[in-house]
C-alpha cells in the first residue's frame, strides 16, 4: 500500500513516527540499557535518562496508532 505524498492524515503522521522508532529501537546496542540492564530502574529524570522518555512516548504513538481507527468507526457510528 503506497502513501501518497499529499496525505496530511494523523494517522499516516504517526505511522512514520512509529516505524522510525522501531527502527530505531530494533538496532542492536542503540541503549545502554540492553548492557546494563540495572538501568531500567532509575528513573526517567535522571541523566543520560532519555532513552526512557523516548520509550514512553513511543509506546503512547503505538497505543494511538493501534486505537486510532477503531475510535474514528465509533465517531462515525454515532
Amino acid at each position: 500500500m503506497n502513501i501518497p505524498e499529499d496525505d496530511d492524515s494523523d494517522y499516516a503522521k504517526i505511522a512514520e513516527i512509529v516505524v522510525a522508532a522501531v527502527s530505531e529501537a530494533g538496532n542492536p546496542g542503540a541503549f545502554l540499557v540492553e548492557f546494563f540492564p540495572f538501568l531500567k530502574f532509575i528513573p526517567a529524570w535522571f541523566p543520560g535518562a532519555g532513552w526512557k522518555r523516548k520509550a514512553k512516548y513511543w509506546r503512547k504513538l503505538g497505543e494511538c496508532l493501534v486505537h486510532m481507527p477503531w475510535n474514528v468507526v465509533k465517531e462515525q457510528m454515532v
